[in-house]
């Protein structure tokens, strides 16, 4: 995966100054900006953010998974009712079998 180099925002660090820096510079530098780039031969190569922010970007993505399969689900629901609905145009399913065709929740041992 290609990255760009440039990423606005960011304070950005090198790998070698976090090894020369130490660990509590690397955290000082995350609380006070955030986040920190981390660099290797001036390409990204990671980025650190605190527990809380990495938290909060967990919970956003999980809630963007959740609306995308919501947002699938409600298509899919469309499109079988559009199917249904030609297939139960004048009566035609619901001749072949007999009574009509409608959708709904199924539970194990109704009879369909």
């Amino acid at each position: 995966m290609t990255l760009p180099l440039d990423l606005p925002g960011l304070e950005k660090a090198t790998a070698s100054s976090v090894k020369t820096r130490g660990w509590p510079s690397l955290m000082r530098t995350v609380r006070e900006k955030q986040a920190l780039v981390i660099t290797n031969h001036n390409h990204p190569e990671a980025v650190i953010v605190d527990i809380k922010a990495y938290q909060a970007l967990l919970a956003k993505a999980a809630e963007a998974d959740a609306d995308a399969r919501g947002g699938e689900l409600a298509r899919l629901r469309a499109q079988f009712d559009v199917q249904l609905a030609g297939l139960n145009r004048d009566g035609g399913l619901g001749k072949v079998l007999g009574k009509p065709v409608r959708r709904g929740p199924i539970t194990p041992g109704q009879p369909r």
